[in-house]
């Protein structure tokens, strides 16, 4: 008495080896076909070491405050107010919850409309809230 038919053996042997042959694939895959990261490591490095420079040491204020929640472990860093209608991409991009998508939309928005007349103009940036501005304001200026 045979618990499965020819055909359902034949699928099961097949699943079998595919399951078998895609493992064997994998393996060779992770082993001799690492992708190689390094060009794009040294890239950013150099990016980071280029972005580095500009920043001056008499601009930062290193305040160590009362470090109760573990992901404070850093010393808070507040850099100068910044005019938006005149900062580079890079500048705006040390401004907190501020990143390179976010930057790009103020230059853009400041080439299309002209320069912002007051801080609350930042609102009509697609990304930018209340609560961001909120956390912007100590650090940018209007001029």
């Amino acid at each position: 008495m045979t618990v499965l038919t020819q055909k359902e053996r034949f699928v099961f042997q097949f699943f079998i080896i595919s399951v078998a042959v895609g493992l064997g694939v994998g393996t060779i895959r992770k082993t001799y076909f690492k992708p190689d990261f390094s060009e794009q490591i040294e890239n950013e490095i150099a990016e980071f070491k280029s972005l580095s420079i500009d920043i001056d040491e008499s601009k930062l204020n290193y305040t160590q405050e009362n470090l109760s929640k573990s992901d404070d472990i850093k010393p808070k860093i507040s850099v100068k107010s910044l005019d938006v209608n005149t900062a580079s991409k890079n500048d705006l991009m040390t401004l907190p919850k501020i990143g390179p998508v976010t930057a790009e939309k103020i230059i853009q928005y400041r080439d299309d409309f002209g320069p912002f007349k007051s801080i609350e103009d930042l609102l009509k940036i697609k990304g930018i809230g209340q609560k961001t501005l909120d956390q912007l304001k100590p650090f940018i200026q209007i001029k």
